[in-house]
């Protein structure tokens, strides 16, 4: 415990001394309300219901028709079937009846996936920019906009991040007005 201390102590003093090298400066960011400035990002909603009705829900019911199928086929060759491979068809059975019984958290994934396929070439231009923001403005701390209660006067990084990136922010841009 004691050791344990002591390196809690040594860190607090290096890091006390790395600061007072360089001034605190803090800022806050909300990377999804920088993205939803971003020009072309507005169509992905409607890519995103396309792909729910196009893909996930037709998966769906091609996965529900199949293990119909297959469900009636092995109820009506099972009496003449050998038992191995009435045990393989079965087992794959199964398989199919655990994908369809845990659909919704399999078509989250894959509707996660799909969003993140969109959203990421905007997500690491964002982060590109910010990163460079971060950089030339020398901020020590960043927080995340929505993530705290009350902290000492801080930057609003998104309008900075916008300007980086050619982006016109709205009069009253997401994350609210930069505070003071």
């Amino acid at each position: 415990m004691m050791v344990g201390a002591a390196l809690m102590l040594g860190f607090c003093f290096a890091g006390n001394a790395q600061t007072t090298a360089q001034p605190i400066k803090i800022g806050y960011f909300d990377l999804e309300a920088m993205i939803s400035l971003m020009p072309g990002t507005e169509k992905i909603d409607s890519l995103m219901q396309i792909y729910v009705k196009d893909s996930i829900n037709t998966e769906y019911d091609f996965r529900v028709e199949e293990f119909n199928k297959n469900d009636s086929t092995l109820k009506a060759d099972s009496a003449k079937m050998p038992i191995k491979l009435f045990t393989e068809k079965k087992a794959k059975l199964f398989q199919e009846f655990y994908l369809l019984q845990n659909w919704q958290e399999y078509s989250q994934q894959m509707y996660q996936a799909k969003q993140q396929q969109l959203v990421g070439p905007y997500a690491q231009k964002a982060i590109d920019a910010f990163k460079k923001v971060v950089a030339e403005g020398k901020y020590t701390h960043v927080l995340k906009a929505d993530s705290f209660y009350e902290a000492p006067p801080a930057d609003n990084l998104v309008p900075i991040v916008a300007k980086k990136l050619g982006i016109t922010m709205p009069a009253e841009g997401p994350g609210g007005p930069p505070r003071q």
